[in-house]
C-alpha cells in the first residue's frame, strides 16, 4: 500500500496524473488520496495547490469518466471536513498570514462537492445547512482578503467564498430564505472597507446573478436589497474613516455595475419581463452611489 502522505506532496509524482490526463495508478485508493491531498489546499506553493492539487482533486470528485464512484457518505465526509477548524476556519481571523490559503482554498471545494451531488443526490438536507451556515460565518469572521500574494500566488477570499455561495445557492435544499441571506452577505462583502481590486467584484455579481435569473426570491425583496447596496459618503475623505467608507462605496459600486451589465447582457425569458424594472432599481443606486459633482452631467462642455 503506498504512504498517501508523501506521494500527495511529491510535485513529480502529481505532474504525472496531470500529465497523463488525470489518471491514478490502479494502486491508489481515489477517496483516500483525496484526503491526502486536502493539506495541500493551504501550501503556499502555488505551482503545488493550484497547478497540481486543486485540477487533480477536481477531477476526482467531478469523476467525468465515471471511474472513481465516490459514495454519497463520502462526499459529505469531505463537505464536513471543508468547514471543520483545519479548513475553513484554520487561523480565522489573521491578517496577512499564510493561513488564508487554507481557509480561501477550503471554499473552492464546496463548488466541486455540490457539483458532484448534483449528479449523486446523495448529501443529506443536514449536511448541506451545515455548510450553508458555515460559509454565511466564515464571511463575516474572515479579516485577510488579499488578492494576489506576491511569491505565493492567488488567495482570492471574496471571489473564491462567491464561488461557494454560487453553487451553495444552486443546491435543491436551498430556499429563498436561504437565498435572502446568502444575498445579505453579499452586501456585507460588496461594502468591504479596503480596495477590491481583482475583480472580486464580478464574482460576487454573478452570485446574485444567478440568484434573480433563478428566481430564487421575490422581485419586491430584490428591489429592497438593491437600494441597501447604497452607502452615504464621509463628508471628510481625507480621515482614515473617511477613506474607509469611499473604499465601500467604490466596491459596492463597481459590484451593482457588474450586476447591472450581466443583467443587460442576460438572454434567460424568466427575466425578460423584469429586466428593465430591475436595471432601473441599479441605475438609481449607482447614481445615489456617484461622487462625482452632479454640474458636471448638466450636459455642458
Amino acid at each position: 500500500m503506498p504512504n498517501l502522505t508523501e506521494l500527495a506532496t511529491q510535485k513529480r509524482f502529481l505532474r504525472g496524473i496531470v500529465e497523463d490526463n488525470f489518471q491514478l495508478p490502479e494502486n491508489i485508493e481515489p477517496f483516500a488520496f483525496l484526503k491526502a491531498l486536502l493539506p495541500n489546499l493551504g501550501s503556499t506553493d502555488e505551482e503545488l495547490r493550484d497547478v497540481l492539487n486543486y485540477p487533480i482533486m477536481n477531477h476526482i470528485i467531478l469523476d467525468e469518466h465515471d471511474q472513481y464512484h465516490l459514495t454519497g457518505a463520502q462526499l459529505e465526509e469531505l463537505l464536513l471536513t471543508s468547514i471543520d477548524q483545519d479548513h475553513l476556519f484554520d487561523g480565522i481571523g489573521e491578517s496577512g498570514t499564510d493561513s488564508v490559503f487554507m481557509r480561501a482554498f477550503s471554499c473552492l471545494m464546496f463548488p466541486l462537492l455540490f457539483i458532484a451531488d448534483t449528479q449523486k443526490l446523495a448529501v443529506s438536507e443536514s449536511v448541506a445547512r451545515c455548510v450553508l451556515e458555515a460559509l454565511l460565518t466564515y464571511a463575516r469572521q474572515e479579516r485577510d482578503w488579499r488578492g494576489y500574494v506576491r511569491g505565493k500566488g492567488w488567495a482570492h477570499s471574496v471571489a473564491h467564498l462567491s464561488d461557494a455561495f454560487d453553487d451553495c445557492s444552486k443546491n435543491r435544499y436551498m430556499t429563498a430564505a436561504d437565498c435572502e441571506a446568502i444575498l445579505e452577505t453579499l452586501t456585507y462583502l460588496a461594502q468591504l472597507p479596503e480596495p477590491l481590486c481583482h475583480e472580486e467584484d464580478d464574482r460576487l455579481a454573478f452570485v446574485a446573478y444567478g440568484i434573480i435569473t433563478r428566481q430564487a426570491v421575490k422581485l419586491t425583496y430584490i428591489k429592497k436589497w438593491i437600494a441597501s447596496l447604497v452607502i452615504a459618503r464621509a463628508e471628510d475623505a481625507l480621515v482614515e474613516e473617511g477613506v474607509l467608507v469611499w473604499y465601500r462605496a467604490a466596491n459596492a459600486k463597481n459590484f451593482l455595475r457588474g450586476l447591472y451589465f450581466l443583467l443587460a447582457w442576460s438572454k434567460v425569458p424568466a427575466i425578460a419581463e423584469q429586466k428593465a424594472e430591475l436595471l432601473a432599481e441599479i441605475d438609481q443606486a449607482l447614481q445615489k452611489l456617484n461622487s462625482l459633482p452632479k454640474e458636471w452631467f448638466a450636459g455642458e462642455n
